[in-house]
């Protein structure tokens, strides 16, 4: 894969960059299109606790397609700039709306949108996280 402004990353770098990682994802033990998004704890003794999740709402998308972006998602939580180019394979831009900024489960709520070609927008995916320190 060809490095965009030298921000590219491949599927197998994913966890390539220094440094622990505060957030991972696992597939939703009760959704079959979706994920959840865990925080590890500082002393690493304890499991993650999950404090979100990624809801695929496009039941036409490839679900390797899903998890990249997934993988994309927790990049950026943990502070990575590496991150994989999904442009060229899906042909489609991917818009967000913020719905809230915290709503009354103390959950950030962001609704993911594909632009194709015809210019019309549709739902792609909900995601949502508990607001912290590293979520603004």
């Amino acid at each position: 894969m060809q490095a965009v402004l030298g921000i590219c990353m491949n599927t197998g770098d994913f966890n390539s960059e220094a440094g622990p990682a505060r957030y991972s994802y696992r597939p939703s033990p009760v959704h079959g299109r979706a994920y959840q998004i865990l925080k590890h704890q500082e002393d690493r003794s304890k499991d993650p606790r999950p404090v979100g999740e990624y809801t695929v709402l496009d039941a036409k998308e490839d679900p390797s397609l899903s998890e990249k972006k997934v993988m994309n998602m927790v990049s950026l939580l943990n502070g990575r700039k590496k991150l994989m180019q999904l442009g060229r394979e899906t042909g489609i831009r991917v818009l967000y709306h913020i719905v809230t900024e915290c709503d009354d489960d103390g959950m950030a709520r962001v609704v993911f949108y594909n632009l194709g070609k015809e210019g019309v927008s549709i739902e792609n995916a909900l995601f949502r996280i508990e607001k912290d320190e590293y979520v603004n």
